[in-house]
């Protein structure tokens, strides 16, 4: 009998938030919805947003994905962005924003803590360098800076956990978001308490971990009369993103690895093991779920760092001028710009993860144009994916590299500067949504009813030219440079 049960797949993403029902050919039911929001950003490097405003964004994306859907949902999936932290009171209510990846301010309590504590030892046991990307040094930052609320949070969680206590009155954190926290100690699968005291916090001010299939979640009277289709779904745990982008995108193997770049960048591999993968120092170790392994690196500047060019040098942002300037760029030949672009507007992570990086454009000159800008930056960002490559390789040869995010399936050019500076074939399949193909997938498998996660159709491959490859390791090796004098 063929399987007929749906599964509700959300995506929190960094900057919107999308949710489509799926049935067992991993099809959409219909077009989905996508709601964006926004983040207020500091001088001090500050990044927030008001729990409330994303949890709106949420409500409206299930209402747009429910709006023509009566008969009921089996399932919740639910994919968000790793490293969220907000602070909240013995009821549950946040006392603090939700802080995303991208805040920076907590640098100087990172090089505290690399000056405290020994950063290989800790990396070896939970995954995670000292950085401001994850908790230990925003935990510090709060304590010094901002003592009062530190001192009324009761516990710290991550937003997708925070929403659930709310909505389904589940205090937990999944594995998968607790992997990518830095607090997390893999081969225990528990809060590393030496490291909480370093922040300042006790393990007890930090979620009890579960697994994907936790069911511990109920919905609340509220939650069910607003989505009656949902009053008897299984809701699963969230997980992170970048590890169901993988799902999604059918990398599940070693020497499968996929090549993200959305709001940020990342390239990782994703296969099932007994027991955490020791890793390079340059890398990250998160998890799915207890069984499967995510081992990569990401990158703070990927789609915004294009975005912003665009923005900045007056480029209109309408598809059919996108697309103009996407031809533009592909005629500037390969390095012939003369200039050197490090793309930190973010800061920056893998694999030096330098804790002060600034975006510096080096070489201009009075003839530049701003095509060669955005070219040149382009180049730049795919500079930092060889480095991935380089360390990611280490752990398993990279047979396949799939590529994944709208940034790259929206154009034809930055997918073969990335197939040539990298020296690999680059897939680019057809479905842009795989992260939430991905969540979909760990639905019907919490269902009871898994699917074989093949590969999904691949509307283009892109091929590596000798002499473009060449022309690149130069490249690279000049942006090294500037990299070691100014960060």
């Amino acid at each position: 009998m063929p399987c007929v049960a749906r599964v509700l797949a959300i995506d929190i993403g960094t900057s919107s938030i999308r949710a489509a029902v799926y049935g067992a050919r991993l099809q959409p039911a219909r077009r989905g919805a996508q709601v964006r929001y926004r983040w207020r950003s500091g001088s001090d490097g500050s990044v927030e947003a008001a729990p409330a405003t994303i949890e709106r964004a949420l409500i409206q994306a299930i209402d747009g994905a429910l709006s023509d859907i009566r008969s009921p949902i089996d399932a919740v999936a639910i994919a968000a962005f790793w490293h969220s932290l907000v602070g909240v009171d013995r009821g549950g209510r946040a006392l603090t924003g939700v802080v995303p990846w991208t805040d920076t301010r907590s640098g100087p309590q990172a090089a505290a803590l690399r000056d405290d504590l020994d950063e290989r030892a800790i990396h070896a046991r939970t995954g995670c360098r000292i950085h401001p990307t994850y908790w230990p040094a925003r935990l510090r930052w709060f304590g010094e800076r901002d003592a009062k609320t530190f001192r009324r949070v009761r516990r710290w969680t991550s937003f997708p956990a925070y929403l659930e206590r709310r909505w389904l009155g589940r205090a937990a954190e999944s594995r998968s978001q607790a992997s990518a926290t830095g607090l997390f100690i893999h081969d225990r699968g528990a809060w590393d308490a030496d490291l909480c005291s370093a922040c300042r916090i006790d393990p007890g001010q930090l979620n009890p971990i579960v697994d994907l299939d936790d069911r511990g979640a109920e919905p609340s009277g509220t939650i069910a009369r607003r989505w009656p289709q949902l009053k008897r779904a299984l809701w699963i745990p969230p997980a992170g993103d970048g590890a169901l982008n993988n799902l999604g995108a059918g990398c599940t193997a070693r020497g499968d690895a996929a090549l993200m770049i959305g709001t940020s960048g990342a390239l990782r591999e994703l296969w099932t093991t007994t027991a955490p993968p020791a890793v390079p120092f340059g890398l990250w170790r998160y998890w799915l779920d207890r069984r499967r392994v995510v081992v990569g690196g990401a990158l703070s500047n990927g789609g915004n760092f294009a975005a912003w060019m665009r923005a900045t040098l007056g480029f209109a942002a309408a598809d059919r001028d996108a697309a103009r300037l996407d031809h533009a760029v592909a005629r500037i030949p390969p390095d012939s710009h003369g200039l050197t672009v490090l793309p930190f507007l973010a800061g920056e992570r893998s694999p030096e993860y330098p804790p002060d990086a600034f975006a510096t454009i080096a070489g201009l000159r009075l003839a530049t144009t701003r095509e060669e800008i955005v070219r040149a930056g382009l180049e730049g960002i795919a500079y930092r994916f060889r480095e991935v490559l380089q360390e990611l390789i280490d752990v398993a040869p990279v047979r396949t590299l799939i590529a994944t995010g709208t940034a790259l399936t929206a154009s034809r050019v930055w997918p073969q500067i990335l197939a040539d500076v990298l020296g690999c074939a680059l897939a680019v399949p057809r479905d842009a949504e795989l992260t939430s193909r991905g969540a979909a997938i760990v639905g019907f498998e919490q269902l009871g009813l898994p699917l074989r996660a093949a590969r999904p159709t691949v509307a283009r491959v892109y091929h590596p030219d000798r002499r473009a490859h060449g022309v690149y390791l130069a490249a690279a090796g000049r942006q090294q440079r500037l990299l070691r004098v100014l960060c």
